[in-house]
């Protein structure tokens, strides 16, 4: 929810957090124009968890997606604040919010992602990261500065007995959705 009480329900956010390293996506609903998404590498740096006499863990974080490794369309920490972040019992809501009450995110964590985490670089213009059984796969064909139909964030599921995966959502438009 934004400060100004809006909200967004339908656009596809997908945020993958490792045990440093990061990749956030963000595809408006019906998107047709590229440059209408947000997405980032980076990494977390983390607060320890307390627990509080209310028996709520809180924790406050702030995300780096501006180093000169990192790759990004429209890096979504726009908001120069630390993240304030509570969990549920079971750890598979956390609830984050800007200080200034500019937004408020709840994540749900998806089943079996922290079964399986990993980053995977091949060269500094493409990477995998592996929650469980999602992956973002993250392709900057750029050569400067230039478009960000030159860089794509697929967000990814297994088939075929994990052998395979098939993109489910792309920041470039038009993608054929299927295995790759």
């Amino acid at each position: 929810m934004n400060d100004d009480g809006s909200s967004d329900t339908e656009s596809t956010v997908l945020w993958l957090q490792l045990e440093s390293a990061m990749v956030d996506v963000r595809i408006p609903a019906g998107m047709e124009d590229p440059t209408a998404c947000e997405a980032s590498t980076g990494h977390t740096t983390c607060t320890p968890v307390e627990t509080g006499r209310d028996g709520i863990r809180r924790a406050s974080a702030e995300w780096h997606t501006r180093g000169p490794d990192d790759i990004a369309i429209h890096p979504v920490s726009a908001f120069p604040e630390p993240g304030l972040l509570e969990w549920n019992e079971d750890g598979s809501v956390m609830i984050e919010r800007a200080p200034s009450g500019a937004y408020v995110e709840e994540w749900h964590r998806l089943p079996g992602s922290a079964e399986r985490l990993a980053e995977h670089r091949t060269d500094s213009r493409h990477r995998l990261y592996v929650a469980g059984d999602v992956a973002v796969v993250v392709t900057d064909e750029r050569r400067d500065a230039g478009s960000p139909l030159e860089v794509e964030f697929a967000i990814c599921e297994p088939v075929r007995d994990q052998s395979e995966w098939r993109i489910v959502a792309s920041t470039l438009p038009d993608i054929d959705v299927g295995l790759r």
